[in-house]
């Protein structure tokens, strides 16, 4: 840490990639989380180095580099031991000089060293603020033309407000910065006043928030809502939400009452989601009152909704412009989604189910994805059976996509183990009527969720779901087109295998589709992912003990497999090599795989390493002593694998172990030479020859 902190003056100007500073300053700040940091820094005089970074010809990303650091060293155990010393120094009259600074970056580094500098709130800090003329000077960065400086004062106003509550100077900024009227407002002004409203908001404090309730009435809002810049309006939204956690009833049926007579469709329904969203956490309104305010603005989104039939005046009169009418139903499908979020209605979960057999919305993929949420959410709050039974229905439903699809298995498999035989066996059908679908992602996402369902519940909860024509099913399409889907069905199998019951797991590996040679073309597809699906499968017939599994393989099969591109699938294959080891010794000596697993211990790969070791642990518990003096014993160690057993046996697990952990991103290159050159680029500039360029 010392060589790295004392070359961060050096870091040359000439390097265009600004994340290799980031970098840096992520390794120093590893270093701040020790109890005796600040006491090293102070010792190191690690104070006069920083002062370095901050000079005039100083390139200005390791200027900034410097600042957040030392901002970040006053929050460190004893951090204000370093504040005190700053004092003493001429880092202080840098802060003063550059408060105005013209780099951006450098207006963020100076953001963030007085934000955390206010943890400590002495009198030197509220010296330093008087000395930069703070209210003016945040009115400045909020106004600000960079993102993030605003963001940055942002942080730092929260703070302030935080500290000293209610700061008239501060307050007084803030009334200036609404007062300007709204049409003579810059897009600038209009970010900054929001950021503004957002940031007093989330601060916890009483007073504040009368403050800003006051400042920020519904009237002063109510403009940013309906601006013409889109970023505006999504601001304003925010603001929204937060202002409903503290309005009363009266005060909530008035904003709906005003927003109802706008005209601009989308925005107003934007504003009543938001309004929604909010009313389950709203702070001045009981439960019960909550509920009924947020149900009767929900209805007012399922009946925009089911006005979408063709044959209503609505939709004939939308066919002069479909988008307006898809994006109005859009929005009112997130009124509806918000309210499901936290309450259930029979009305909404009947009405959505109704909306999914309309052929105008099926017309629209974001209409129905939206429309399918809502039901997900609905039903996952419905106790009642009746409702439950929609799911089989759904995943019938072919105008699903294999991306609702999978919101509704999700549901689907939380059923699950709470469900009757009679919603499993409408699931098992639903199951087999999609899994021929003609869209090769919807039938990987089927085969996905009976690997889950195997998986993660006990068998009895999935055996009535995974019947002999499923199984029939997944080794069908084994031999799909599509590699993604083969993959699929080979874990789905290998799930089956695993954790099935023994009838199960003896009908798939006795399968009259899934043969030797079937196997063998699994475990040779060109895909990657699709041989590691290959492998498992195997495995797992050999861990059970059942099947032809060993007959699939070959010497030269497992050598192309230890020498794949892919390390999962040397993974993979260091577990299958074990196995065979431990349960096969003369195929072992046919196949040499004990061999082949050590040479896998020198592969460049930690994971491959890491599964060899653990094969090596087990082995040596698993396997008896072989000493080479001694005759060999044809019962217990065939002669052509007794020298390799002995070589295993011999490995030296320490090393191997030593060898897999991993180091820090940056601190293998940090911490083994920090000389000054290779902290900065040689002749040819960012030609690769800095010390992070391999990171």
């Amino acid at each position: 840490m010392r060589g790295v902190l004392e070359q961060l003056p050096h870091m040359s100007g000439q390097i265009v990639d600004g994340t290799r500073h980031e970098k840096v300053l992520s390794y120093m700040r590893l270093f701040l989380a020790s109890d005796a940091a600040v006491e090293q820094l102070m010792s190191w005089n690690a104070l006069r180095t920083l002062a370095e970074c901050l000079q005039p010809q100083s390139d200005m990303r390791v200027t900034a580099t410097a600042v957040r650091f030392l901002g970040d060293a006053f929050r460190a155990r004893n951090g204000k031991v370093l504040w005190t010393a700053v004092h003493t120094t001429q880092i202080v009259e840098w802060v003063v000089d550059n408060a105005d600074s013209s780099h951006a970056l450098v207006r963020v580094a100076w953001l963030h060293f007085m934000c955390q500098a206010s943890y400590i709130n002495d009198h030197a800090y509220v010296e330093l603020l008087d000395r930069v003329d703070y209210p003016r000077l945040l009115l400045r960065r909020l106004l600000d033309s960079s993102y993030f400086v605003v963001a940055s004062a942002c942080m730092l106003l929260g703070r302030l407000f935080h500290v000293n509550t209610i700061d008239p100077n501060l307050s007084a900024l803030i009334e200036q910065l609404v007062a300007r009227p709204f049409a003579l407002q810059t897009s600038a002004r209009k970010a900054a006043v929001l950021a503004t409203a957002e940031t007093l908001l989330l601060l916890k404090n009483k007073d504040v928030q009368e403050f800003v309730h006051r400042v920020f009435a519904q009237p002063v809002l109510e403009p940013y809502l309906y601006d013409v810049d889109r970023l505006v309006r999504d601001r304003a939204l925010d603001v929204l939400e937060l202002v409903v956690l503290d309005v009363d009833a009266m005060g909530v049926r008035e904003l709906v009452a005003a927003l109802a007579r706008r005209v601009d469709g989308c925005v107003v329904l934007r504003c009543l989601a938001a309004v929604v969203k909010q009313l389950p956490w709203n702070r001045c309104i009981e439960g019960g009152e909550a509920r009924r305010l947020g149900l009767m603005i929900a209805n007012m989104g399922v009946s925009l909704l089911l006005s979408i039939h063709p044959a209503t005046q609505v939709a004939k009169a939308a066919q002069q412009s479909p988008s307006a009418s898809s994006m109005i139903a859009c929005e009112a499908a997130r009124i509806v989604r918000e309210h499901s979020q936290t309450t259930f209605s029979a009305h909404t979960a009947s009405s959505m189910c109704l909306l999914l057999s309309n052929p105008r919305v099926q017309q629209h993929t974001q209409l129905v994805q939206l429309v399918l949420s809502t039901l997900l959410q609905t039903l996952r709050l419905a106790h009642n059976r009746t409702h439950v039974q929609m799911v089989p229905r759904l995943i019938c439903t072919f105008a699903i996509r294999a991306p609702g699809l999978r919101g509704v298995f999700d549901l689907a498999l939380e059923l699950l183990g709470s469900c009757n035989a009679e919603f499993v066996q409408g699931l098992e059908h639903a199951i087999r009527t999609r899994i021929v679908d003609v869209e090769w992602e919807a039938r990987d996402t089927v085969l996905e969720f009976v690997t889950r369902a195997v998986r993660e519940l006990a068998w009895p909860c999935v055996e009535l779901l995974v019947t002999q024509q499923v199984v029939d099913d997944a080794v069908r399409a084994l031999s799909d087109a599509e590699e993604y889907v083969r993959a699929s069905a080979a874990y789905l199998l290998a799930a089956v295998v695993e954790r099935g019951d023994e009838e199960r797991a003896r009908y798939v590996s006795e399968h009259k589709h899934l043969t030797q040679s079937d196997l063998a073309r699994l475990v040779a597809d060109s895909e990657a992912f699709v041989k590691r699906a290959a492998l498992d499968l195997v495995h797992a017939l050999g861990t059970r003990g059942v099947g032809m599994w060993i007959e699939c393989l070959t010497y030269r099969t497992l050598y192309d497999l230890a020498d794949d591109p892919d390390f999962e699938v040397r993974v993979r294959c260091a577990r299958i090599l074990a196995l065979l080891t431990q349960t096969s010794p003369v195929n072992t000596s046919e196949l040499q795989s004990t061999s082949l697993l050590l040479e896998m211990c020198r592969d460049s790969s930690r994971y491959v390493r890491a599964e060899c070791l653990r094969s090596l642990r087990e082995l040596k518990q698993n396997t008896p002593d072989v000493d080479m003096t001694s005759e060999p014993e044809p019962k217990r160690v065939y002669v052509g694998e007794r020298t390799d057993l002995w070589k295993l046996r011999n490995v030296d697990l320490a090393q191997l172990e030593a060898s897999l952990s991993a180091e820090h991103l940056y601190q293998e290159a940090l911490d083994t030479q920090v000389a000054r050159e290779l902290m900065r680029e040689k002749s040819d500039a960012n030609a690769g020859n800095n010390i992070l360029d391999c990171y």
